[in-house]
């Protein structure tokens, strides 16, 4: 039983707090989106599994596209961590580098969330402009922890990186996750797996050149 069934729970034979309900719905919103995509989640069906009626879910939550909205910016915060967290947690196997180690963590943990969540995404980044404003904060927030993990690898070896370049490389690799995973969407046979290794054999080259260049010094990767 997890944390929010306990406290649930608790309020059994209760009013159930304001706040708690609120993170319910959201929690339940969210799976009914991953099942069934945007257009064909009910608010009466969210309403049948949390046990209430549609007049709570709107004045808790509001209309079905502000529900989607709320999900979709509790998972950009969702998907951030487990990223960060894998790649502070991986850790060299054989003759693999620090920074190799840390782009398979990292890699796999996005195309992972890009699986569990294959419906929501294809919502997001189809191109549908309704939801373009949180496709774009998913967006920043991955480019921008991308550029932390391209400055540390540098400091790593000794230099540092061109802010543009670190900017233009985070642009780069964001890019591509994205596309594959847009793609894969498509490919149910192509497990993560299989992604992260396409994507590290793809990418992990120009990565080792920059972390070398920047290890030469100043201006070595404009020569």
């Amino acid at each position: 039983m997890d944390t929010l069934t306990e406290e649930l729970a608790a309020h059994a034979h209760g009013r159930v707090p304001r706040a708690l309900r609120e993170r319910q719905l959201l929690a339940l919103g969210a799976e009914l989106f991953a099942e069934r995509g945007y257009a064909g989640a009910s608010m009466d069906e969210l309403a049948t599994r949390a046990g209430v009626s549609k007049p709570v879910i709107y004045d808790l939550l509001g209309s079905k596209e502000e529900l989607f909205r709320r999900c979709a910016d509790l998972a950009a915060q969702d998907l951030h961590e487990r990223v960060a967290s894998a790649v502070a947690a991986a850790a060299p196997v054989a003759d693999a580098t620090a920074a190799e180690a840390q782009l398979r963590a990292g890699s796999l943990a996005f195309f992972r969330f890009a699986a569990e969540h294959r419906r929501s995404w294809s919502v997001l980044f189809a191109g549908d402009s309704t939801f373009t404003a949180e496709a774009e904060s998913i967006r920043h927030r991955q480019t921008a922890l991308v550029e932390a993990l391209l400055t540390g690898a540098a400091l790593e070896q000794g230099g540092a990186i061109d802010a543009r370049q670190v900017a233009a490389t985070a642009q780069a690799l964001n890019g591509a996750f994205e596309s594959l995973a847009n793609w894969a969407a498509a490919q149910t046979d192509v497990t993560p797996e299989t992604l992260t290794e396409w994507f590290v054999a793809l990418t992990l080259p120009g990565l080792q050149l920059l972390a070398r260049s920047a290890s030469a010094g100043p201006g070595s990767a404009r020569r």
